[in-house]
């Protein structure tokens, strides 16, 4: 098992340990350890072992040493272990969100779905493992005008070693999500799990382990926010690594950036968002508030789905706020922030933009506990306040009123974010051409902005990252396409005129 009992702290609790190569690293420095708090407690519940940059660089090893053997297993193989994988995902459901809910102190109801949501994703990517192909192009014209002779094949490859950093909210599914694609596409894996979240991250590997996954294939560590640096460049920079999937905030997803530039790395980044939801003047008012308190409020606001911005036609503005603030104010709580430093975070945004002439429809900058923050709604916002384009990761958003489509188009546009957006009308074509008009990667059409679909790509456009996820096209962001050319034998090539 990952979780080694008998590995303890000198305070007595147990440890979560570095995995690599199919068995947990023996602590060899008690120094190298580090508490993992919950907010809630306000203590430590158990303590991780964090990487050193030699560490790092031994999971590495271990999964160049792996991917020899595992980019020759076929599309059934992998399907069949992540098929597996996702039935013991299920079998430990509960024990998984209970430790979502003991690290990161988000709701029962948040972890409930992400262990019930995690393997339906896994279960979608192993089906599209079916949709790996190769292509055999249309031969080209020689420079005779005669048709070359020869057959040219293009062969779809993994690309190697995959460096996995997910983040501790969504702690179940992006994680699951990741893991998955670079499995599929016949890849091997470093993930260097969240220092918030480690046990539950490697509660994880455990379901891969006991599905069958061969030693090697999926290495994990952490490592505590002083070591990241150091251990982030040792991975990238190691020779095997061959691309990077980062999911997290946009000022680190900058860094990381940066930091794969330096050696070349490619990298598929899923960042921030500063969510819009459009609410039109033929929009159902009750449901579409709804809608937007709970994009709002869900797990803290601590999500890059969330919905920050609700931008609202002038001709239902009267009507529709009143009908929204009313069903905030019903939301006693929206649980609890991952941290103090988050819960910090979230309110120093409300106090600015009141300092700067926002007034608020209901709540405030206002602590319910020292981790929870009251639902809140903020208007009159200042471009100047940092929250006009700054994400919350707390349970407020911020309404402003439009004078037409263009002008909602042009406010939710207003962003260096482009994630999840929203446009509520009961008329579809509205909806639509709204929709057409938005620099986001994914719009829900009246529903709320925090949701997804396992066979359908995600991705973020301008500041909020780049590259796919989800199913096939996830399993295409690491692949690689080689083209093979079989001349005929006697062939003089291209220039000889043969």
């Amino acid at each position: 098992m990952v979780f080694v009992n008998h590995e303890k702290a000198p305070d007595g609790l147990p440890v979560v340990p570095l995995w690599i190569n199919g068995s947990a690293v023996p602590i060899s420095d008690k120094d190298s350890l580090f508490p993992v708090v919950s907010s809630v407690e306000d203590k430590p519940i158990h303590y991780a072992v964090s990487a050193s940059a030699s560490t790092a660089v031994a999971a590495c090893d271990a999964a160049a040493s792996a991917f020899t053997s595992w980019r020759k297993t076929s599309p059934t193989f992998r399907r069949q272990l992540l098929l597996k994988a996702a039935d013991m995902l299920e079998s430990k459901a509960q024990e998984i969100a209970g430790w979502q809910m003991k690290e990161t102190s988000c709701p029962k109801e948040f972890a409930g779905a992400n262990v019930k949501l995690g393997p339906i994703y896994v279960r979608e990517i192993a089906a599209a493992t079916s949709e790996i192909r190769g292509t055999v192009p249309q031969r080209m014209t020689g420079p005779d005008g005669n048709e070359m002779e020869g057959l040219t094949v293009v062969v779809r490859e993994p690309v190697g070693v995959v460096l996995i950093i997910p983040p501790w909210n969504g702690a179940v599914i992006l994680p699951l999500r990741a893991i998955s694609m670079a499995l599929a596409a016949g890849c091997t894996i470093v993930v260097k799990a969240s220092e918030l979240c480690p046990r539950t991250h490697s509660m994880l590997l455990e379901c891969f382990e006991e599905a069958g996954i061969p030693k090697g294939i999926i290495n994990m560590i952490q490592a505590k926010r002083e070591d990241a640096v150091a251990v982030s460049e040792a991975i990238v920079s190691h020779k095997a690594v061959r691309k990077i999937d980062f999911i997290g905030s946009a000022a680190v997803g900058s860094k990381m950036g940066q930091l794969c530039a330096k050696y070349l790395k490619p990298i598929l980044m899923e960042l921030g968002g500063k969510g819009p939801a459009i609410v039109l003047e033929d929009a159902d008012l009750k449901k579409t508030a709804m809608y937007c308190a709970m994009g709002a409020v869900m797990d803290h606001g601590q999500l890059c789905f969330s919905t920050e911005r609700i931008i609202v036609h002038k001709s239902v503005y009267d009507r529709f706020v009143p009908i929204l603030a009313a069903t905030m104010s019903k939301i006693p709580k929206a649980g609890d922030a991952v941290s103090k430093q988050s819960a910090t975070h979230a309110y120093d945004l409300l106090v600015d933009a009141k300092e700067k002439g926002a007034t608020f429809l209901c709540g405030g900058p206002e602590y319910l506990s020292g981790t929870s923050l009251k639902p809140t709604l903020v208007t009159n916002v200042s471009k100047e306040a940092r929250i006009a384009d700054e994400e919350t990761f707390g349970p407020s958003a911020s309404v402003y009123v439009a004078d037409d489509d263009e002008d909602a188009i042009a406010k939710a546009n207003d962003s260096a974010y482009g994630l999840n957006a929203a446009v509520h009308s009961t008329s579809w074509e509205h909806a639509y051409n709204v929709a057409m008009q938005l620099e986001y990667g994914q719009v829900h059409i009246n529903n709320v902005t925090l949701t997804d679909s396992p066979g359908a790509p995600i991705r973020g456009v301008k500041g909020s990252g780049w590259g796919q996820s989800n199913s096939i096209w996830g399993i295409h962001e690491f692949s690689v396409e080689k083209t093979l050319y079989f001349h005929p034998s006697g062939a003089g090539g291209i220039l000889s005129g043969h």
